[in-house]
C-alpha cells in the first residue's frame, strides 16, 4: 500500500505544471448564427451533398447537424413553422334543430401540427364533433 502511495506521489511530482489562466466569458463552444445554422443545413440537405461531408467541412458533429434540423423543422431555428396547403374541404351541413343530431359510431383522430392527438372513440355526437374541429383550425 505504501508503495502504491509513493509511485502516485511521484507520478504527481513528475507531470508538467500546466501554465496558463482560466478566463471568465472565454467559451471553447462555436456559437453559431441562425444564418450559418440555415447555410449548413442547405449545404448538406442539398441533391448530390452529404450531411456527413458537410459536418466535416464545417467542424461540427452529424448529432449537431440533426439537432438543427429538428430545430428548423419544429420552427424552434427560425420562429416560423413550416406550412402546407391543403386543398379546402368543404364545411360540414349544419344540424336540422327538428331533428336529434346522428350519432358518429368509430373512430376519430385530429393530429394538431404541434404533435397532440385527440383520439376519440366510440359514438361521437355530430354537433360535439363539429365544435371540436372548429376549435382546432
Amino acid at each position: 500500500m505504501v508503495a502504491k502511495k509513493a509511485k502516485v506521489e511521484s507520478m504527481l511530482r513528475s507531470t508538467p505544471e500546466v501554465a496558463g489562466e482560466v478566463l471568465p466569458g472565454v467559451s471553447k463552444r462555436r456559437d453559431w448564427s441562425m444564418e450559418e445554422k440555415l447555410r449548413i443545413l442547405a449545404q448538406g440537405s442539398a441533391p448530390g451533398s452529404s450531411p456527413v461531408l458537410t459536418c466535416r467541412m464545417h467542424g461540427i458533429s452529424s448529432g449537431q447537424f440533426y439537432t438543427w434540423r429538428k430545430q428548423f423543422r419544429s420552427g424552434a431555428l427560425t420562429g416560423f413553422m413550416p406550412v402546407s396547403m391543403a386543398t379546402e374541404v368543404a364545411a360540414l351541413p349544419a344540424p336540422v334543430a327538428s331533428q336529434p343530431a346522428p350519432l358518429v359510431a368509430g373512430y376519430v383522430e385530429v393530429e394538431l401540427p404541434n404533435g397532440v392527438k385527440l383520439r376519440v372513440r366510440g359514438d361521437v355526437d355530430a354537433v360535439a364533433l363539429r365544435q371540436i374541429l372548429s376549435a382546432v383550425r
